[in-house]
């Protein structure tokens, strides 16, 4: 029979009224282990913080609000652990755990904090620091590389001049694709130059609708095999306050990625969108939203790499390759834009660029 002021909970030996007591009244979310690194009791203000019951802990242990498993901390470690932890309602948070032995048993007391604000402060931090050092590398490469590019646009303009009636197609050929190449690489060098300066673009009112259709067109013949393209307008959609040239910029290196996602093939999608200024989904007043939505059917990501996917350097492809989405956030957040994913693994992708829409005024 139980002894009044004791609590048998998990196997071990009684837990004393008086243990009970001191862990409860501790105002930190606590819990209490024994020598065998049973837990025996939780406080009440760690079911606060976990919406966990106190007998749900000693039952299941820390594998109750381990958002990953085989990441439990050790519970006999004196230096502080910090690990992410899930809730009863599914919501996750980062905890930091400190243990410290109770004065004269074998038992320790662990006290768990909610230190989320830290690291979400430390992680911003980071991300800025991440995203000033390939500003720095993009600036550099992108002086260095339009070095080159300015002596190729000579030799090819040379070569036009001297071969330019020459009537062989092969020629002729190699002449206009290599102009339409360095054209395009002329602009690609100015668009990293104006992200590393941080530049704001020169944006007017443009027509989405029919950049995507353009776009499309001129992409399509150069798609990997297997891959189908697939473009959905908006009848009536209001015109874009953005810079035409940065959004085909973004469409491309979002295009490539999606590509790049289907190894076996698939179906990519080009969809425009329209938010009214009535939505629920306007969080202030103004005449609305309009935007492009690049959609596949590819690998999809993870979690994890959903969260840093927007993150410098943070990329899916084989080391070396790709400098991840940062790029396009930053010419989406100099344009008043903004950039949202949606993925599962298996299941593709979804990228949604929006801009602000242009007052009816500018329609006519």
């Amino acid at each position: 029979m139980t002894q009044p002021g004791t609590d048998h909970g998990q196997a071990g030996g009684p837990l004393t009224g008086q243990a009970r007591a001191l862990l409860d009244a501790l105002p930190t979310p606590s819990f209490l282990v024994d020598a065998q690194g049973r837990i025996r009791h939780a406080n009440p203000a760690f079911e606060r913080l976990t919406g966990h019951p106190a007998a749900a802990l000693a039952e299941r242990g820390l594998d109750l609000i381990l958002a990953t498993r085989g990441s439990a901390p050790d519970l006999s470690a004196e230096a502080p652990q910090e690990f992410l932890a899930v809730r009863s309602d599914g919501t996750s948070f980062w905890a930091s755990l400190a243990v410290g032995r109770l004065p004269g048993t074998d038992e320790t007391v662990c006290q768990m904090l909610d230190v989320t604000a830290r690291r979400e402060a430390e992680g911003a931090l980071a991300l800025s620091r991440q995203r000033e050092a390939l500003g720095l590398l993009t600036n550099s490469v992108a002086h260095e590389f339009n070095n080159f590019l300015q002596i190729l646009i000579g030799y090819i303009d040379g070569l036009k001049r001297r071969l330019g009636d020459r009537p062989e197609p092969f020629i002729q050929r190699a002449l206009s694709r290599s102009a339409d190449a360095t054209e395009r690489a002329a602009i690609l060098t100015r668009q990293l130059l104006a992200y590393s300066r941080r530049i704001a673009p020169d944006v007017r009112p443009v027509d989405l609708d029919a950049i995507v259709a353009d776009l499309a067109e001129r992409l399509a013949p150069d798609f990997p095999p297997g891959i189908r393209l697939t473009v959905n307008t908006t009848p009536g959609l209001p015109r874009a306050i953005s810079n035409p040239t940065q959004i085909e910029f973004a469409l491309r290196h979002l295009v490539a990625n999606a590509c790049e996602a289907m190894p076996a093939g698939g179906t990519l999608t080009l969809s425009t969108f329209r938010i009214d200024p009535n939505d629920r989904a306007m969080h202030q007043p103004g005449p609305g939203t309009v935007g492009i939505v690049v959609s596949d059917t590819g690998q999809g990501m993870s979690p994890e790499m959903l969260a840093r996917a927007l993150a410098p350097f943070q990329t899916s492809r084989e080391a070396g390759r790709g400098a991840g989405l940062a790029i396009v956030h930053g010419l989406m957040k100099r344009q008043n834009g903004t950039i949202t994913l949606d993925s599962r693994p298996g299941e593709g992708t979804q990228v949604r660029l929006a801009f602000p829409a242009a007052p009816d005024r500018t329609l006519h």
